[in-house]
Formats: structure tokens, C-alpha cells, sequence
């Protein structure tokens, strides 16, 4: 659907026009997104041949939960979640000067808070790293306190980017803004890479820097194509509003940048090279997660907006559910994967260089327990996204402070035990808590949420997903000690396939209309 049609109310949630739209805007940010997470296993087998699980890389790891947590909560997400609803609704309706002196405003003042923070940062920056990680020793908190400073000019810049991505989005612009993850991930190979063997941990911290620069640069055309203006100002009819609009969502943030903290909190306790193992587990779960789960909620989210500003609350509603169905049905099966396959998988990536056997080891102890929250941490994409659309961030807000507390309470009372994979283990509860809370809110707001297709959905997949395991377990019976590339490759396929046959067997309504769905022609 171009921009400047305007649907009749009740129409479009069951146009498969508008599923189509969703489902090709998806498909291609999810191979942006796949080929960004391919990179990213390319940096991180880099990074971990260079530092393995050691004391250098947990200190790049606490430099950034500052900055990140600032380009979070004020200038990334927060920001994004409430901007693309007001930008849509001044879209809709062709104010194009309104779009970019909102634009200028918002891009004006975040920069201006961004940059009084990060000053004040470095200068209290010892302060900071002792906060949030309090077990480090003398050698870890300096190198962290010298990183962290030099990741806050970063920050900077990727605020600004985070806000471009924003104003394309709202656009229905997605190519741009799935490409600049690319550069900042090509960046930071290069840094570990060509840089790292001269200046070691900084020589990574600079290539990440230069790819921010990237991250903007990359967009500029978009912007070029949709005639932005700048304008220094910092004042805007729906500036007072996108600001209250963005106080629960930056308290929502808050609360979900924490529980990214915490892991850096509670593994500064435990032996050097947890927390390293712990990020490890977290990107292998990140690349199913991000390439299916982030772009279908990314995706979904402006037509999501759509509905809710035209008011069409059954629209909102089905195409909600149908986002969550189809992110269950990709991600059920991923998640079995990474269980069944992870350890080998984690072998052939990492292990080499400083990465020995006992690294790979660490890594699978949380990647195991990741892999249980794949699902959850996909939902939520989608389901908190249902209530940004209609301008509610209250909701989330409460649903993450209650995964947060959660999250907090099992991963210490667990760590003891488990390590790091308490860690991974309670940051999953805490994500399933948060989309189980959201969807009960929904069933109470909008009278049923299409429970009886969810329902046949989570029957299908699962009964599909126990056909793929018994067909991965068969392969490694058959065929024991097959292990590297050619155990991994056979695995994966088997398994896919197996799914695929089982789910289309069990009718699975996701998974056979997806093609037709992204193949088809509209006929308007």
C-alpha cells in the first residue's frame, strides 16, 4: 500500500494486500538483517581468535551499558517507539513542512542532552564502571573507565542516525534503515581486524566509532529522496506531546536497559571471561532472533500505527495476531535448533586462537538457556509494539519493570549454580513474563486476540518442531561424531527440511501461505 491511499475502515485487515505489504517489507529487512548477522558472526569470530573470553573483552563489554543505555533510552528506541506514530499521522496527512521542522526539533534537542550527558559521563565515568560493575578489579575498571570515554563520541553520533532511522521508517522506508547496521558491523571488523593487533581492545573501540559514522552516512539518501530540511529550532506543535509520549516509554527502556546491565552487574563477580561468554551466547541467540522476531515487529509496526490512528481497532487486532503467529512459527523451530546444535555450532564459529574448548563450553551454558527464550524475546517485538501503536506506554513500562525484578531476583539467587547460564536463563523468564502480561492486557482491551488461532498455531509448531528435533537427533545416530562444518551444515538442513514437511503435513497456515504471500501480485 503506497503512502496516499487511504483505506476504507474495516478494510484492510483482512486485504491480503496489506499482509503482503508486511510480509515483503519483513522478508527484505530480514535478509538485510541475515546478511548483517552473518557479518556479525565474521566479527565475532574475529574478536574471539584476538581475545577469547578474557578480562579485556568484559571491559569493552562494561564501557558500553552506559552509552548504550543513553542512546537507548533517550535517543534510540524510546525515541522511535513514540516518533513513528506522530510522524505517520503528519504523513497521512501530507504535511510534509510539519514532518521535518518536527524532524529538526527532535534531532536539535537530542542532541543537546545527548552531548551534556556524555560529557558528564566522562567526567564521572570511574564512578559509573564501579556501579555497574562492582567486582571488576583494579586493571578491568581502568581499562573500562578509558573505553567508556571513547565510546560516548559514538553515542553521539548514532543518536542522530537512531532518529534517521526513525523518520524513514515512518516513511515505509525500510531498505536504508536495515542496511546502516551493515556498516556499523563492517566497521568493527575492520577494528578487530586491521586495528586490534596494534592497539588491541582500543584498536576494536575505534572501528566501532568509525562504524557509526558509517551507520549515518548510509542513510543520507533516504533523506535526500524524501526532501528533508533542517531547520535550527527546537520548537513544535506535537513536540510537547511526542515528549509525554516518551516518558513511560524512556521508563519502559529504563527498565529493559537494566536487565541488559544486569548481566554485566552480577557476572563482575563471577571469574574473568564470564560476561564475555555470556555476550557470545547472546549474539549467536541474537541472529535467529533479530533476522525473524526484530524485523517482523520493525515491519508490522508502522501499519500497526496506520490502523490505530484511523481508528480501526479490528484492524490493529488482526494484523497483530497474524504478526505473532507467523513469529512464533519461525522462531519455535530456531530455538530447538540452537538447543540441539548450539554446542557445535559455537565450536566451528569461535573455538581457535585464544577461544580454547573450555570458552566454548562457557558460551553453550548460556546459550542453551537462551535458546529457551528465542520465542519470547520475538514475541515481545511484536507485542509491545501493539500497544506503542496506539500510543500506549504505560503498559509495557509495567510489563518490563515486572520481567526486570524477575530477571533480578532468578539470576541472583541462580548464579551460584549455573554461572553465567543463570544469567541467560533469568534474562529469558524475564522476557516470557513480559509478553504473557502484554497479551492478557490485550485480551482484556481489545475483547479476544484470536486465542483459538494462536492456539492451533503453538499446536502445529510444536507438534513440527518435535518432528525437526527427531530428525536432527537421527542424523547425529546415524552418523555419530560428525562434528565441524559438515556436522553443523547436515544438522541445520535436516532439520529445516523436516520442519518445513511436518509443518505443511500439519497444515500450518503461517508457513504454507508465507510463499504465495510474498510471491503474489497485487491486483488493485
Amino acid at each position: 500500500m503506497t503512502q496516499t491511499e487511504q483505506p476504507s475502515p474495516g478494510s484492510i485487515p483482512n486485504r491480503p494486500s496489506t499482509r503482503r505489504h508486511v510480509a515483503v517489507s519483513a522478508l527484505l529487512v530480514a535478509a538485510l538483517f541475515a546478511f548483517d548477522k552473518v557479518l556479525g558472526v565474521v566479527r565475532d569470530v574475529v574478536i574471539s581468535r584476538a581475545f577469547g573470553t578474557s578480562a579485556e573483552l568484559d571491559a569493552y563489554y562494561a564501557a558500553f551499558e552506559l552509552p548504550d543505555g543513553l542512546f537507548t533510552v533517550v535517543a534510540g528506541s524510546a525515541l522511535a517507539t513514540a516518533l513513528i506514530p506522530v510522524l505517520s499521522a503528519r504523513i497521512t496527512k501530507g504535511d510534509r513542512d510539519g514532518v521535518w521542522r518536527l524532524t529538526s526539533a527532535v534531532v536539535n534537542l537530542v542532541l543537546i542532552v545527548v552531548a551534556v550527558v556524555s560529557v558528564i559521563a566522562a567526567v564521572f565515568a570511574p564512578q559509573v564502571i564501579a556501579a555497574v560493575a562492582p567486582g571488576f578489579d583494579t586493571y578491568r575498571a581502568s581499562l573500562s573507565v578509558q573505553l567508556m570515554r571513547l565510546v560516548l563520541l559514538q553515542t553521539l553520533i548514532s543518536s542522530v542516525s537512531g532518529i534517521v532511522m526513525s523518520v524513514l521508517q515512518a516513511h515505509q522506508h525500510f531498505l536504508l534503515p536495515a542496511a546502516a547496521p551493515i556498516a556499523y558491523t563492517v566497521g568493527r571488523i575492520f577494528g578487530a581486524w586491521m586495528l586490534a593487533p596494534r592497539w588491541s581492545i582500543f584498536g576494536l573501540a575505534w572501528g566501532g566509532l568509525l562504524g557509526t559514522v558509517g551507520h549515518l552516512l548510509i542513510q543520507i539518501p533516504g533523506l535526500i529522496r524524501y526532501r528533508a530540511r533542517w531547520s535550527p529550532t527546537l520548537r513544535h506543535p506535537d513536540l510537547g506531546p511526542l515528549l509525554r509520549l516518551m516518558g513511560p516509554r524512556v521508563l519502559g527502556l529504563g527498565a529493559t536497559y537494566l536487565s541488559f546491565v544486569l548481566p554485566t552487574f552480577l557476572g563482575s563477580r563471577l571469574d574473568s571471561g564470564a560476561i564475555s561468554a555470556y555476550e557470545y551466547g547472546w549474539r549467536l541467540m541474537q541472529f535467529p532472533e533479530t533476522i525473524l522476531g526484530t524485523a517482523l515487529g520493525l515491519t508490522v509496526y508502522p501499519t500497526l500505527a496506520e490502523k490505530a490512528n484511523l481508528g480501526e481497532r479490528e484492524g490493529v487486532r488482526r494484523v497483530a495476531s497474524w504478526a505473532l503467529r507467523l513469529a512464533l512459527a519461525l522462531t519455535i523451530p530456531a530455538g530447538v535448533g540452537l538447543l540441539m546444535l548450539g554446542h557445535q555450532l559455537t565450536a566451528l564459529l569461535f573455538q581457535g586462537g585464544a577461544f580454547d574448548a573450555e570458552a566454548t563450553a562457557r558460551v553453550f551454558l548460556a546459550l542453551q538457556f537462551f535458546a529457551l527464550g528465542l520465542v519470547a524475546h520475538s514475541a515481545l517485538e511484536v507485542t509491545s509494539r501493539l500497544f506503542y501503536a496506539q500510543r500506549d506506554m504505560w503498559t509495557p513500562f509495567w510489563a518490563a519493570l515486572g520481567g526486570l525484578v524477575l530477571n533480578a531476583g532468578l539470576g541472583w539467587l541462580l548464579m551460584p549454580s549455573l554461572a553465567q547460564g543463570a544469567l541467560a536463563l533469568s534474562n529469558s523468564l524475564g522476557a516470557s513474563f513480559q509478553v504473557i502480561a502484554l497479551l492478557i492486557v490485550a485480551r482484556m482491551r481489545l475483547g479476544h486476540i484470536e486465542e483459538r488461532a494462536l492456539a492451533l498455531t503453538l499446536l502445529r509448531t510444536f507438534g513440527a518442531a518435535a518432528v525437526m528435533a527427531f530428525a536432527i537427533w537421527g542424523v547425529d545416530l546415524i552418523l555419530p561424531n560428525t562434528d565441524g562444518i559438515v556436522g553443523t551444515v547436515l544438522g541445520v538442513s535436516v532439520g529445516g527440511v523436516a520442519y518445513v514437511v511436518a509443518a505443511v503435513l500439519f497444515r500450518s497456515e503461517e508457513i504454507i501461505s508465507l510463499p504465495s504471500m510474498l510471491l503474489r501480485r497485487d491486483h488493485r
